[in-house]
C-alpha cells in the first residue's frame, strides 16, 4: 500500500519523557485516516517498508519504522508489532516524500 505522507522519525515523535509531539500526534491522525480499509493480518507476520524521500541522506531508516509501525498496531491492520517475524526496509532518493508497505502473514515455528 502506497501512502502519500513522510514517514516520521522517532527524533521527531517524543520530547521529555516519552510524551508525543504534536508531529508525531498529526502523524498518527493522518496516518489512521488513511489506513481506513486496509486489509488486517492476524498472528504472525512479515513487513517490506519502501522509504521515498526528498531528504534521503538526513534519516536514518531504521528511525522511519517505529511511530509507523505503532500506528499499524493502533489501525488494527496488525494485532501487535510483536508479531513481527521478518522486516525488510529500503530507502530511496525521490522528488516527493512517501512510503509504501506491505504485510504477509507467516507461519510460527
Amino acid at each position: 500500500m502506497r501512502i502519500d505522507l513522510k514517514p516520521l522519525s522517532i527524533n521527531c515523535a517524543f520530547q521529555g519523557r516519552r510524551f508525543k509531539t504534536k508531529a508525531h500526534k498529526d502523524y498518527e491522525t493522518q496516518l489512521l485516516w488513511l489506513l481506513k480499509g486496509c486489509k488486517k493480518t492476524t498472528g504472525w507476520y512479515s513487513i517490506r517498508f519502501d522509504f521515498y524521500l526528498r531528504s534521503y541522506m538526513v534519516s536514518d531508516i531504521s528511525n522511519l519504522v517505529k511511530v509507523t509501525e505503532d500506528v499499524l498496531v493502533k489501525a488494527g491492520i496488525v494485532e501487535d508489532d510483536r508479531y513481527c517475524k521478518h522486516m525488510e526496509l529500503e530507502k530511496h532518493k525521490s522528488r516527493t516524500n512517501y512510503f509504501t508497505f506491505e504485510i504477509t502473514g507467516v507461519d510460527h515455528e
